[in-house]
């Protein structure tokens, strides 16, 4: 065990976490993720996906286990130490984009980290190109689509240049085009661990090399993606149908 948490990257013991009193949502969840593995989080609408990613940067706190990031605990006082080295973006990118410009948006994590304007604009300018949103630098996140804010909400993530990325379904309301351009920016990405919940079975094989089954609050099954995916009898027992 002192040997897997000393290690680089993330590291989870025995998580519990339930809302109020209800049934636990997390039931004693222990995972280890290693430097240079892509993961995908897979299970049904309902088994603690966003929770478990949510509880991995101090956004929900577990009744117990442990939570190790890159051979730091997590706790009260090493927060902003972790959050800085871990870039988390939500389900709902309307819970990430909240300055007046997407432009802002993006600047305000380097800016608020010590960077030059110069630089973070910089920076910023970059990653609207990658991402086609040039022409919306000084729009509203309102102005934009669905598929638009999420990959805005992305690049303000990126903008950090986290050692560890975590997200959640990123290619809700991406077209066919930018799902494979989505694919091939996120296996360019120089970043340590990738960790990604998402029901698009298809797309996530293209990205990952791992994958995670979650039900009843623990893993149930671990295997390369490429094996889970083309196992439609495992992934049907756990409401994952392939062809839908």
């Amino acid at each position: 065990m002192q040997e897997e948490i000393s290690q680089l990257g993330v590291y989870v013991k025995d998580l519990l976490f339930s809302y109020s009193h209800n049934e636990p949502i997390l039931q004693g969840l222990s995972l280890t993720i290693k430097p240079g593995e892509r993961v995908a989080l897979l299970g049904p609408t309902g088994t603690g996906k966003s929770t478990f990613m949510e509880t991995l940067v101090g956004l929900k706190e577990p009744l117990s286990g442990e939570i190790w990031i890159q051979g730091i605990p997590l706790e009260k006082k090493t927060l902003p130490q972790i959050r800085r080295q871990v870039g988390f973006c939500f389900q709902n990118p309307d819970d990430q984009l909240f300055m007046p410009t997407i432009l802002e948006d993006i600047t305000f994590g380097p800016l608020n980290y010590g960077l030059s304007l110069e630089n973070a604009t910089d920076i910023a300018n970059n990653l609207l190109e990658k991402f086609g949103l040039e022409k919306y630098a000084n729009r509203s996140v309102y102005e934009l689509s669905g598929g638009q804010k999420r990959l805005a909400a992305l690049a303000s993530v990126l903008a950090l240049e986290p050692d560890i990325l975590i997200l959640d379904e990123p290619t809700n309301g991406l077209d066919p085009l930018w799902r494979r351009n989505l694919a091939k920016i996120l296996l360019q990405l120089p970043v340590k661990v990738m960790l990604i919940a998402s029901h698009d079975l298809n797309w996530v094989s293209k990205v990952t090399q791992r994958a995670l089954i979650l039900k009843s609050g623990q893993i149930k099954v671990d295997s390369p993606t490429q094996d889970i995916i083309q196992d439609s009898l495992t992934l049907e027992s756990y409401g994952l149908p392939i062809d839908y």
